[in-house]
């Protein structure tokens, strides 16, 4: 379960390993909670107490264990799109059949601006 923290630095530090970026990138391609055999595999970690370490301390910023499996939670979403990931194969909205361009702020057919502020995750309420 995902956390709040006084410092952001301490999340950001367990950002910095490459079998945490890994298990994120396996969990954002998921369509569905993974189990942790099945995460492990799609990582290709060999030692699972290894992987166990390194997935525990992504669950206490990045990552939600379900009674399903683990899955992203919204900080991890945000790493995810933060990166610009596109390992999924997923189009982008814009890519998306049948979408149409988008009016950006002060284009003719642009009539309003929205502005969403979304707290950050680890601040608590």
């Amino acid at each position: 379960m995902t956390a709040p923290v006084d410092d952001p630095a301490e999340a950001f530090d367990v950002l910095g390993d490459q079998t945490r970026l890994s298990i994120l990138r396996a969990l954002a391609d998921a369509d569905e909670p993974l189990s942790f055999t099945r995460l492990r595999e799609r990582c290709g970690v060999a030692d699972s107490g290894r992987f166990s370490y390194h997935l525990r301390r992504l669950c206490e910023y990045f990552v939600r264990e379900t009674g399903d499996g683990y899955e992203l939670g919204h900080a991890g979403s945000r790493v995810i799109a933060a990166t610009g990931d596109s390992a999924s194969g997923r189009p982008e909205p814009s890519d998306a059949a049948g979408s149409e361009a988008r009016p950006v702020w002060g284009d003719e057919g642009c009539g309003k601006l929205f502005h969403v502020h979304l707290s950050a995750p680890w601040r608590a309420e």
